[in-house]
Parts: C-alpha cells; structure tokens; sequence
C-alpha cells in the first residue's frame, strides 16, 4: 500500500502530473516535481542536478505512464518505486465497482457504449486514458461515493507500470500490432495488454473473445479459472460503422451480464458515438465517406477496409508511421489507396498490394483535390479515411485532422 508520509517525485508534468500534484496537495504531502523536456514554474520544480544528488530521499516516483524506463534511465534502478497516477486511487476505492478496459484500437468507443447502458441504472464515470481525471477533486472521497461504477480505459503505457490499482472486471477487446517503439517487439506489447488479468480482485474475471484467447494461448499465461469468453458472430457486415459497433457491444454483453442480468443491451441505448470513429460523414449518389481519424494503427486500417466487400473503395492512409515489425505485411485488397504526408514509403513498405494501386501526397489538401477529380471520372461506392500512422506530423491531434477532412471532403462533394 502507498504510504502518504513518504516524499514522492512527480517525473512529468503533463495532464496526470498536474492532477497528481493536486491529489497530492490535497493530502499535504510532500512531492517534488521534475520535467526532463519543460522549464516548470512551480516551487516545487528542481534541477536534474538536484535530483541527481539528492534521488535517494525519494520513496516513490510517480511518471507520466508514455515514459519509458529503459537500462540507461535515472530511474531504472528504481522501477519497485514507480507509479502512476491511477495507484493512487487503491486510497480512495470503497464500496465502487471497478471495470478496467484495454485494447488497441476501439477502447474509448467501448467506454462510451459501457457508460451509456449502465448509466440507465448505476451512477458511473469513465477515466484513465479516456482523458478524464478525478484525483484532482478537492473532496475525492465525497465524489466517489456518488459513483457505483468507474470504468478505467487502460493503455499498454500505465498497464507497463501499475502496481496498487485493483479491478473487479477485466477486458481486452482486441489486439493488434502497435507501440512498438515504447515495447519493442509484438510480444511484449501483447504481454502489457495481458498484465490487466493481475490487476483482479480475486475471485474477479477476465473478459475475452474466443478469437484472442485462441490466437494468444499458446505464448500468454492465462488463468482459465476466471476467464470468459465472448461470442463473436456478428452477421450484418453490410456497413462498416454498424459493423465494429456490433463487434464493440458484443465484446460487452458478458461484463455487462455478470454486472446486473437484468439489463438488456440494445444497440438503441447508444444515443451517441464519439467523434472521428468510422463516423458515415456523406452518403449519398451511392458513394459513403467514413471519417476514421483516431485509427492510427495501420493493422486496424487495413483489418477495417477489407471489411468492405467492394472493389470500388478508396482507402486513405497518412501521417506520422508508427514502427511495425519489418517482417510483417498487411494484404490489402481491391483499393485504391492515397497515402498522405512524409513518410508515404513506410506505409508502402509495409503493405501488400492484392488487386490494389496506390498514389503518394504531400499533403491532405493535396490528396483531397486529386479525388476530387477522380471521382469524377470513376464511380466509387466507399471512401474511408483511416490513417493508420499518428496526427502529429502535422496536426495537434487526430480530432484536429478528423475536422480537417471535415471541411476538405465538404468542400469536394457537398
């Protein structure tokens, strides 16, 4: 258990450490606070020197979950020490049921669907890297007890480093190649999505699909005395938005079940889905255009694309690539594909062309004028953007170029 008495470091002043400063505020603790890449103005903020020559009066470093603690890091040798905001909340959880949630792609959406069926009976709050904090409420234990259930969205980055959180539910929703950069290779990016089976409660279960339990079994311990499995036939595949959100319901239906048996999922208790997933932006003329800008893993990209069984789609991929395996190549099938940005060759490199062409952009804007004309000349029935590859090559984040494609395809077809 955390003890409160103790000096704690926060190493990263970004959202969490902010809300971590306040909790620890709250709690008249003492802390200092470190950033490797910002000047802080704050009189608890010191110099790496500092920290260098006085580190070992520290009981606990708490760090922003994306950071990587590698053999060469200040803090290797202090890994036990380590924490991350969501620790904290093993102080403050009493009567509250806790539903912890991770995946690659689809996470946030999952939430937002959990949150909208079990809000009908139960006071619930979605955080973690859903972008909602709570430790910086000033009475946090007032706030938590108006909740019944919290529902955590889980990354690989805080599930690579948690150690006092506990959960009374579990569940993967699906796996796809990604972060390799922080994890190295597939392997342990798969292991970190794993580590949320021993965040349980004991007695508590792991949500997973037949799919994930038989492609993984073979390398990942996992304790069959508290999995269940899920049911993945899904038979309306005719539009593509309606599809995954058949596949992100029915990834719930079990959690949702051994919660309260008395709630029925319907998929008209959804009265809204979050924005820039596969959201159905222009349909008309026979021609459907999805806006997909938070999908920024190429494997996911491809996975939904063959989802459309047409031979007259365009997919469009771009942006920042992120690092894949050099060994492995997604097969992408009768599209045209207009790639976007600086690293257009990284993304060539790493598909397979099965009945496909692809034309190379400098830009959205670029690329968004070319298929303009193009659509002109050939009748398309599906448009999907989904990048696959990182917003911050050019914008602030993935809602920032989902606005963007917004306006470029308006201004094109509208």
């Amino acid at each position: 258990m955390i003890n409160l008495n103790k000096n704690f470091l926060i190493y990263g002043y970004g959202i969490s450490g902010k809300s971590i400063e306040k909790y620890l505020k709250n709690k008249n603790c003492n802390y200092s606070i470190y950033d490797d890449f910002k000047k802080i103005r704050n009189k608890r903020a010191i110099s790496k020197n500092y920290l260098e020559k006085k580190i070992n009066q520290y009981s606990y470093f708490i760090v922003s979950p994306s950071i990587k603690i590698e053999r060469n890091h200040l803090l290797y040798k202090y890994k036990k020490k380590i924490l991350i905001d969501l620790d904290f909340l093993c102080l403050e959880i009493s009567s509250q049921k806790i539903l912890g949630l991770t995946g690659t792609e689809g996470k946030s959406s999952t939430c937002n669907y959990l949150n909208q069926i079990l809000s009908k009976k139960y006071n619930t709050k979605i955080i973690g890297n859903f972008g909602d904090t709570i430790l910086d409420k000033k009475n946090l234990v007032k706030y938590l007890s108006k909740i019944d259930i919290l529902i955590i969205e889980l990354s690989s980055y805080q599930l690579d480093k948690l150690k006092f959180l506990k959960l009374h539910y579990a569940l993967i929703t699906n796996i796809f190649s990604d972060h390799l950069n922080y994890h190295q290779n597939i392997k342990n990016y798969i292991s970190s999505k794993f580590r949320i089976q021993d965040l349980l409660h004991k007695n508590s279960s792991l949500f997973l699909s037949n799919k994930l339990f038989t492609k993984y079994r073979s390398y990942i311990k996992i304790n069959k005395n508290r999995l269940i499995l899920n049911d993945e036939k899904i038979s309306n595949k005719k539009d593509i938005s309606n599809y995954i959100k058949d596949i992100n319901l029915n990834s719930i239906k079990n959690v949702i079940h051994h919660i309260d048996s008395s709630i029925k999922i319907k998929k008209t208790d959804i009265s809204n889905d979050l924005d820039h997933r596969i959201n159905l932006i222009y349909n008309k003329n026979f021609l459907k255009v999805y806006n997909d800008s938070k999908c920024t893993n190429l494997n996911n990209a491809i996975y939904k694309n063959n989802l459309i069984h047409s031979s007259k789609k365009i997919l469009i991929l771009g942006g920042k690539f992120k690092k894949q395996d050099k060994n492995l190549k997604f097969n992408i099938k009768n599209t045209l594909v207009l790639i976007f940005g600086y690293q257009t060759n990284l993304f060539i490199n790493q598909l397979n062309f099965i009945d496909s062409n692809y034309f190379k952009f400098n830009s959205l804007i670029e690329l968004i004028n070319f298929l303009k004309l193009i659509i002109k000349y050939r009748k398309y029935e599906y448009i999907l953007f989904s990048p696959g590859g990182e917003s911050f090559d050019t914008y602030n984040n993935f809602t920032d170029r989902g606005n963007h494609f917004n306006q470029l395809i308006k201004k094109a077809l509208f």
